[in-house]
């Protein structure tokens, strides 16, 4: 097999893909480079041009998927700088929307810790904590006691997982009204 590794940004980020779909499909305890690399039309050997081992290759993936929910998350913070209720809300209906459209990079990100190990575990957390830092920064403003904002973003969350499950489902339409209904629910419990 001849392999072109002239352009390594697209390859790399072929494997990630592909790495990332592997999850999806086999879980993290049955991750096989080789079924990696044949996705990506390679040799088994491919992978490790790029990637030390299959643990190195795996936090590459967790951290590519961070890169793209941050690159998202930016623009978000950016467009609503100086309104935190705005922002915490628009990055709720970001985050129902990314991991809708991206299926397998939740498959990533929720896989257990025993699954993942500590490092890869560690990893996986930094998208929640985006979040959290904004409603606890909200709840400070307001006022709001330590215990109420931990119970408001559990109650956020619980929204974003349930939302994102019924939309994958088909029990609720992935349309305008949805994310308006996800909307009104988000900016009432930051109001309540």
């Amino acid at each position: 097999m001849t392999e072109n590794y002239e352009n390594t940004d697209t390859l790399y980020d072929r494997l990630l893909i592909a790495g990332t779909n592997e999850i999806g499909q086999h879980g993290v305890a049955d991750f096989s480079l080789r079924r990696v690399a044949a996705a990506c039309g390679m040799s088994c050997a491919a992978p490790y041009k790029h990637f030390k081992n299959k643990e190195e290759f795996i936090v590459e993936i967790i951290q590519y998927i961070n890169r793209q929910w941050e690159l998202l998350r930016n623009q978000i913070l950016s467009l609503f700088e100086g309104d935190v209720e705005r922002q915490i809300i628009e990055i709720c209906l970001a985050y129902i929307r990314f991991w809708v459209a991206n299926p397998n990079y939740r498959s990533v990100l929720t896989a257990s810790e025993k699954a993942l190990g500590k490092e890869r575990a560690n990893e996986k957390t930094k998208n929640s904590e985006d979040l959290e830092k904004l409603i606890r920064n909200f709840s400070e403003m307001r006022g709001i006691h330590p215990f109420a904002t931990q119970q408001k973003l559990y109650k956020i969350k619980a929204i974003l997982y349930g939302m994102t499950t019924m939309l994958e489902s088909g029990e609720l339409s992935n349309n305008t009204e949805t994310f308006e209904m996800i909307r009104e629910m988000i900016a009432d419990e930051l109001k309540a």
